[in-house]
């Protein structure tokens, strides 16, 4: 069975961005229902094959370090529309890992998961986030509201990058959409048209201004 995220995400690069959203879920909600901050400080290196396979078949895989946990992910590449995006994603934790070249090897060594080919995979771009996170919990759905503050780097560009996210974890799909508009309406800000991994793959083909 496929694990599919359903999330909305807008641009925070609008003055106090993260502030106008807090307000907006604060004014959406009752204060029991959102909880306290946690911050994460997360790398994730995107990798693919050296002829682009997971580029043509529209996957981003990555490795990703926070705290003391070590874990590869692919997500299948979709457009946002209206801020939306659904898509396939499966991880695989990354156990007795201590490093990256130690999880590059781990990957070497498992060779292939998910009918992916896992051999030879090199870095693409790095994305380093400070992330804040707060649950949202409702009678009728539970979500995720991320603020993401990141610096995107290629091997010789680099860029920073705000976005907010709110990632739907279980409950009525439509209770959740209507609560989208609504704190979409109250904040002013806008969807998001382009992910940060979309952001970054652009930088990387020269299609973005550092």
């Amino acid at each position: 069975m496929r694990n599919l995220e359903t999330e909305f995400k807008w641009d925070a690069s609008a003055p106090y961005a993260f502030f106008r959203m807090l307000t907006a879920v604060k004014k959406t909600c009752n204060k029991e229902q959102i909880s306290e901050k946690k911050q994460l400080r997360i790398t994730d290196v995107y990798l693919d094959h050296p002829d682009q396979q997971f580029e043509k078949e529209q996957l981003a895989f990555r490795i990703r370090h926070y705290q003391d946990t070590w874990e590869a992910t692919f997500k299948t590449r979709t457009q946002l529309v209206h801020g939306k995006a659904v898509r396939q994603e499966e991880t695989l934790p990354l156990p007795n890992v201590h490093s990256f070249r130690q999880a590059v090897s781990f990957l070497n060594q498992k060779k292939s998961w998910k009918k992916l080919p896992l051999v030879g995979l090199q870095p693409l771009f790095t994305i380093c986030n400070k992330r804040i996170i707060r649950q949202v919990l409702s009678a009728e759905f539970e979500a995720e509201l991320s603020f993401d503050n990141c610096i995107i780097s290629t091997q010789n560009k680099k860029i920073f990058f705000k976005e907010i996210e709110l990632e739907l974890k279980s409950g009525r799909m439509d209770a959740f959409e209507k609560f989208v508009k609504n704190i979409s309406v109250i904040s002013g800000l806008k969807y998001a048209t382009a992910s940060k991994v979309k952001t970054a793959v652009n930088l990387l083909r020269g299609k973005h201004s550092a």
